[in-house]
């Protein structure tokens, strides 16, 4: 199994429960509220690890409260922290307007701060497993090294260098499908597409009762990640990521839910 790295946010969340979305001008009460621990990169972080990965985190947190709220989350998850970075200013802190259907609205509080981190390029080893769970143009020439020093590098859209293997994202998070990586596109309750090659093949979504969408897609990635660090195939990868997303999506919680290693009845369809 190799090493996986994880370059992304770290954010704490504060979840508002709520029976709609104001209107512009309006008032709406939360019926329940909650703080907890998020942030993209930390969640694909944590899942991997509870997988029983070997993970180190890269990104950033302020000196605030949040910041080692965080840090004391990631590692009492056993994550590798040593490359989470104490910057001036604040820790990404979002919050999260969710509806009675699971649906999530997402309100980022501090300015983010990802850019000036360093990406420890030297550390990665060749067999690693690298994700930006968000992407800056100037991760560009930390990817390329990474990739020519043999580690699979992947990324969220709309990263992308000759050498990325995959590019994992939402519909909305594409602007265009690329044609010489393979684009693996999460689409909720339709399920994910992937893009291969001048192919496409879809996976329907496993049907489960959602309380909460927040870190669905996190935990598909994880679980994709989990099952190409294993040497899986990719459709086995897919797989494993709906499965853990179906489950994440049943409980009150940013961080993603560990799934069944194996789950039955997912389809593989043509679009």
């Amino acid at each position: 199994m190799p090493d996986f790295w994880i370059i992304g946010p770290i954010a704490w969340d504060l979840a508002l429960y709520v029976d709609r979305l104001p209107a512009s001008g309006h008032f709406v009460q939360a019926t329940e509220s909650a703080e907890r621990p998020g942030g993209t990169g930390a969640n694909v972080a944590t899942a991997l690890r509870q997988a029983g990965a070997r993970v180190h985190m890269v990104g950033y947190v302020g000196a605030d409260t949040a910041g080692q709220s965080m840090t004391s989350a990631l590692s009492a998850a056993g994550v590798d922290i040593d490359h989470v970075q104490v910057l001036p200013g604040r820790t990404s802190s979002v919050v999260l307007l969710i509806e009675p259907n699971g649906e999530r609205t997402i309100v980022g509080i501090h300015p983010d701060l990802l850019h000036g981190i360093t990406i420890p390029v030297g550390a990665v080893a060749p067999g690693d497993i690298v994700y930006f769970a968000a992407w800056h143009d100037h991760f560009t020439a930390a990817a390329q090294a990474m990739a020519a020093a043999g580690a699979l590098v992947t990324s969220v859209p709309p990263g992308t260098i000759p050498a990325m293997r995959y590019l994992i994202g939402s519909r909305n998070d594409f602007t265009v499908i690329p044609e010489k990586t393979t684009a693996i596109v999460t689409e909720g309750a339709n399920g994910v597409t992937v893009y291969s090659g001048g192919l496409a093949d879809h996976f329907a979504a496993i049907p489960t009762d959602v309380v909460d969408a927040t870190g669905a897609g996190d935990a598909f990635a994880a679980g994709l990640l989990w099952e190409i660090g294993r040497g899986r195939t990719l459709v086995e990868g897919v797989q494993l990521g709906l499965a853990w997303a179906a489950s994440t999506v049943r409980a009150k919680s940013s961080r993603p839910t560990e799934a069944p290693a194996t789950q039955p009845g997912i389809s593989k369809q043509k679009p």
